[in-house]
């Protein structure tokens, strides 16, 4: 059985399956924070988390007595609230964006100055939560202009961080409805492209041939923090002798995640059993590199990835591609951060 929106439809007019429960409500801001704040509501442990990412420490009011609030109004002048948490003397007001979108210093500085909703508590926060980087001029900004009295801090985060914690998070009460409801919201941002939770459609980058061996055999993908933080998909060039340069694989990114090799345990949870034995292997490989070249101890991006698939019997050149006169061309050595869109990498026949 299969659930249709009539609304919900690809560019040629076909109707498309309802991905997740959460889809229901919408695809736009609204929804997103609503899907999240039914999460937080249902799990203390979870809030907790959240709160300890919003740069507040989390007290025992988190685990008997706290609300959540969604679109919170109490005077128009100072506009609605996407997220409000409350627990005891602690209160932290959310923005949600999505998208390229970000909130603009007028309108957290204006949460910030609503004193009448802060007097009650001793601790409070105003956090921006982005897709995106928030600007660096918006967080000066924000900083510099933050009232004394009420004394309110502010923190800018991400939902690729917001998303690794849900990924991580393991319901305290072990019921297969809380596990359900986590993984549709995880299937909702990760599957609805129109929630803009990706910042880029093909990642590429130069791989050697001892990364492109952790690749096929391991399926993932190590970078440095300055990278693409979500793309969809990763598509390794690799840097072999010979005619066999390119790029010729393709491969889905399941997840990335920020990591320190050395201290690296997590078990997977949420691949298939072959994506499991995979990802096992591959950390196994990539402590190895990490050890030899001396990155053990520093942060870094994971790339899981699921099965390579090849999509071109020959390799896609450099020469190749930028002869073709894309509005985006290859350069020499890729740089971090390089990214194509399908139908620029796929226009090469």
């Amino acid at each position: 059985m299969r659930l249709y929106i009539g609304k919900n439809h690809d560019e040629e007019g076909t109707s498309v399956p309802v991905q997740s429960i959460f889809r229901l409500v919408g695809r736009d801001e609204d929804a997103l924070t609503y899907a999240l704040g039914l999460l937080l509501a249902r799990d203390p442990a979870l809030c907790a988390e959240l709160v300890r990412l919003c740069g507040v420490k989390p007290t025992r009011s988190f685990k008997n007595d706290y609300a959540v609030y969604l679109q919170e109004v109490t005077d128009r002048s100072f506009g609605r609230r996407d997220v409000v948490i409350e627990a005891g003397k602690v209160r932290i007001v959310i923005e949600a964006k999505i998208g390229k979108a970000e909130p603009t210093a007028k309108q957290l500085l204006k949460y910030a100055k609503d004193a009448a909703k802060w007097k009650n508590f001793t601790t409070g926060m105003v956090v921006s939560l982005t897709q995106v980087e928030l600007s660096p001029a918006v967080q000066e900004e924000v900083v510099s202009k933050l009232p004394r009295k009420p004394k309110v801090g502010f923190k800018p985060i991400q939902w690729h961080e917001v998303i690794d914690i849900v990924l991580r998070h393991e319901p305290p009460d072990g019921s297969q409805i809380s596990r359900y409801l986590f993984d549709e919201f995880v299937n909702y941002i990760r599957r609805d492209y129109n929630m803009g939770y990706y910042d880029a459609e093909v990642h590429i980058q130069d791989v050697n041939p001892l990364n492109a061996k952790i690749f096929e055999e391991g399926w993932m993908y190590v970078t440095s923090l300055k990278d693409k933080k979500a793309p969809l998909y990763f598509a390794p060039y690799f840097t072999q002798k010979g005619d066999n340069s390119g790029i010729s694989k393709i491969s889905r990114v399941m997840d990335a995640r920020t990591a320190i090799l050395a201290d690296y345990q997590d078990a997977i949870e949420m691949g298939a059993d072959d994506q499991h034995e995979r990802w096992q292997k591959g950390l196994s490989m990539l402590r190895k590199r990490a050890e030899k070249e001396g990155f053990s101890h520093r942060p870094v991006r994971l790339f899981f990835l699921d099965r390579p698939i090849e999509f071109r019997p020959t390799p896609l050149s450099k020469k190749a591609f930028n002869a073709t006169a894309p509005s985006k061309q290859m350069p020499p050595m890729i740089p971090k951060g390089f990214s194509l869109r399908f139908d620029e990498l796929m226009r090469v026949s």
